[in-house]
């Protein structure tokens, strides 16, 4: 289905009921009224379905069709459509950018890693890594920008995100689409269900196929290429209907990666354009890439094979990577039941399981540029080798919720709940310091604990006036271990988390509200002195580094409308909100000598200080006649640093402070904007052919909170050109039409590629690079 965005607040929204299959995003076909752009769309943001139009919360809903309807197949490309949204996969001190691990920033709110400021959830079940692979066989995305904590619990500090599954039904369908492209790139996807016992127990099962060659060639090894993605996974629902009044759920999903070495380029000290306190570094926008990047060993000569040997992994050895690059396997199982009373209460419950793990090998150098090598006897005894590092990641969780709501036709509407969610993460490495030998250590181990009860009251104060109050208190207990699986730190934070909401509707196409809500984000629960050596203690101390790392907290004020004019022909949306961040937690990557002058590096976290947000949101949306839809979205996401140091700074400049900068890795202004027209074929009855185009820009993002350089503004282009009908769908596109080559996250870091580099201070940018100009064909089948 080839479909505009329909506005709702801030950005998009689109087609009916969520509950609606999703074969159209299989197939790509589009034919009703209510997939025009201009239909209702239900979201779930406060747990309940409503009309995204008569929610008072600041959302981007998408729904399958429109999905489809610009080939967002990743969370990256749903980050990149969504104005005031930014992702940063380029991960803090080491040089990658793959799919292992991505930063989402919603409205300018950057997490340190580890410590997410915005959560994931499919079907409102929290997945604690945030790990959705791909995004396929769904009814709808909904972006809930500001603190949801009220209702999604735990790290939902600067909003969350929810993918609502397509659901069985009871009449057969099923639906086919395949894609191809340049690069070798390949889509298949197929989505097929039905009544196993008609009116009680129905399935929907699905399956796709991805895999591209990536857009940037390698120079250090003629014929291959950085940036290959491969994904396979699978999805099987059942719904259960035994009476009217209960429904049981299942779902479960599963999903393999594949990838090469990540699509990462290094801007290098010989491009610096400035000085800093004596440094050579970069000032102002950044330049592009030197000639013969990028550039990366990926061979697994002898010396990687034996660190392979010699390593001993977190999990099982099946389980290695045997390439450079990303293996990851994601797993989730979710369950909810809804039992309906007589007098009309709801009671809810919502089980989730989830696994994740992965592991990446890369070059830490980022290029071809190799240490001396000084070994003189094993398969590691090479003239020269690249500074080869292995992670392995895993992430378990288990959540429980329990609601119970009140009839939704009266003017008093309550919901009660309370939740329980436990997640634990891993993780160990292997690396190569060829002037040291092998080092392989757990370098993380950490568990949290959170119970939490929610509340949601609303009161119509007249036809016109309603008042809103959400809240959650919630108990946060968060334990760190040592490599011997000893508890080390542990520490339990409490926090009641209100929302208030004021809504106005003087008339049924329009509502105004104003809200104020806090969050809180307790973080990672690691005191930074205490995570090294107690030699090294002083050392940070030096730096800036204190004991203890506070929650952060965040105050957000927000109004906002949203409606439709001359009869439903345009939709607009709108909000202005300001926040105040408190003690944000930032990680530092800080470098110590030791006494064989060895460099160390050292990651801890600190709290930042204090950061005023501000911002503006516009959506609209026009159908001027039948045949043509446009659609708008515009995002201003400022930021301003009130107090607070940055460590990495002062090594840098020798100055820490950073007062009046912006936060990094974020566009203050963004804006999307799509046409499309589309016309009935005489010669082909039931179809209609259609011409497409989408537009997103965005500003360019700053490296660090010293706000020297940042990266150019991104501007993205794609065309499609098509016919469809109820059944069939076929399309060709061209995607980054002009060929945007914008970085799409950056990390400064220190020039490692010589042992007897001073690491004083960094002199090199690691940054992410986009998918280049793609042509391919597309054509889908519903039956």
């Amino acid at each position: 289905m080839m479909l505009p965005i329909l506005s709702i607040m801030p950005s998009t929204a689109h087609a009916a009921d969520a509950d609606a299959p999703a074969a159209a995003d299989q197939a790509g076909s589009a034919a009703s009224d209510t997939q025009t752009g201009f239909g209702e769309i239900l979201v779930t943001a406060r747990k309940r379905k409503e009309s995204a139009l008569d929610v008072p919360v600041a959302l981007n809903a998408y729904s399958a069709e429109t999905l489809t309807a610009r080939n967002v197949q990743t969370v990256e490309e749903l980050t990149a459509i969504t104005p005031g949204m930014n992702l940063n996969n380029s991960i803090t001190g080491s040089a990658r950018s793959d799919r292992s691990q991505t930063a989402l920033i919603i409205r300018g709110m950057a997490p340190s890693r580890g410590n997410r400021t915005s959560s994931t959830f499919i079907n409102g079940v929290a997945v604690s890594d945030g790990t959705v692979t791909g995004i396929f066989d769904i009814a709808s995305a909904e972006i809930l920008k500001g603190p949801q904590s009220a209702y999604f619990g735990r790290q939902t500090f600067a909003g969350a995100i929810n993918f609502v599954t397509a659901e069985p039904t009871d009449e057969w369908q099923g639906s086919f689409s395949a894609l191809g492209g340049t690069r070798s790139y390949v889509d298949l996807r197929g989505a097929v269900g039905g009544p196993i016992i008609p009116g009680i127990l129905s399935f929907r099962a699905s399956g796709r196929y991805f895999s591209r060659d990536g857009s940037w060639k390698n120079a250090a090894e003629p014929g291959n290429t950085l940036g290959d993605q491969s994904t396979r996974s699978g999805t099987l629902a059942l719904k259960f209907t035994p009476a009217d009044n209960l429904t049981v759920k299942l779902l479960g999903m599963v999903a393999n990666d594949d990838d090469g070495a990540g699509a990462t380029g290094v801007i290098l000290p010989s491009q610096s354009n400035c000085v800093i306190n004596g440094n050579p570094y970069f000032c102002g926008t950044l330049p592009g890439l030197a000639a013969g990047q990028p550039s990366a060993r990926t061979e697994v000569t002898p010396g990687v094979a034996a660190m392979f040997d010699e390593y001993s992994p977190l999990f099982s050895k099946d389980e290695n990577i045997d390439h450079f690059g990303m293996k990851r396997d994601s797993n989730h199982f979710s369950a909810t039941v809804d039992y309906e009373t007589d007098g009309g209460v709801t009671l809810s419950s919502l089980t989730g399981v989830n696994r994740t793990s992965w592991t990446v090998l890369y070059n830490l150098n980022g290029r071809a540029s190799p240490y001396l090598n000084t070994y003189t006897t094993g398969p590691e005894a090479l003239e020269y080798t690249d500074w080869p590092l292995m992670i392995q990641h895993e992430q378990k969780d288990f959540s429980q919720e329990f609601r119970v709501s009140s009839p939704q036709d009266g003017p008093f509407r309550w919901m009660f709940g309370g939740s329980y969610l436990w997640a634990k993460g891993y993780e160990s490495y292997a690396q190569l310091y060829f002037f040291s030998g092998l080092s392989s250590a757990f370098s993380s181990i950490n568990e949290n604990k959170t119970w939490g009860g929610f509340v949601g009251l609303s009161y119509d104060l007249s036809d016109q006036f309603t008042i809103n109050f959400d809240g959650r208190y919630q108990s946060d207990k968060i334990i760190s271990y040592t490599a011997a699986g000893d508890v080390g730190y542990q520490k339990t934070y409490k926090n009641f988390m209100p929302r208030i909401t004021a809504q106005y509707k003087p008339s049924r196409d329009m509502m105004f509200y104003a809200t104020y809500s806090r969050g809180v984000n307790p973080g990672l629960g690691i005191d930074p002195l205490l995570s090294v050596p107690a030699e090294y203690q002083s050392a940070l101390e030096a730096q800036g580094v204190t004991h203890g790392v506070k929650p952060e907290i965040l105050d957000n004020f927000e109004a906002g409308v949203k409606g439709s004019l001359f009869d439903n022909r345009l939709t607009i949306s709108a909000d202005i909100y300001y926040d105040i961040w408190k003690d944000k937690i930032v990680e530092q990557t800080l470098l110590l000598q030791r006494e064989n002058d060895t460099p160390l590096f050292v990651s801890v976290f600190t709290n930042l200080g204090k950061v005023a947000l501000k911002g503006f949101e516009l959506d609209m949306t026009a159908r001027p006649v039948d045949d043509l839809t446009l659609t708008l979205a515009g995002a201003i996401n400022d930021s301003e640093i009130k107090s607070g140091v940055c460590s990495t700074c002062s090594t840098l400049s020798g100055n820490s402070d950073v007062r009046g900068n912006r936060l990094p890795f974020t566009s203050k202004y963004s804006v999307d904007a799509s046409g499309e027209y589309s016309h009935d074929i005489a010669a082909l009855d039931g179809f209609k052919g259609y011409v497409r185009s989408e537009f997103t820009w965005k500003s360019g993002v700053y490296e660090s909170e010293g706000n020297y350089a940042k990266t150019k503004a991104a501007t993205t282009v794609n065309f499609r050109l098509g016919v469809r009908s109820k059944t069939i769908n076929v399309e060709g596109f061209v995607t980054n039409a002009f060929n945007n080559k914008t970085y799409t996250s950056v990390q400064p870091n220190w020039d490692i590629s010589n042992p007897a580099e001073n690491f004083g201070a960094h002199k090199t940018m690691y940054v992410g690079l986009p998918q280049l100009r793609t042509w391919g064909l597309r054509v889908g089948y519903n039956f």
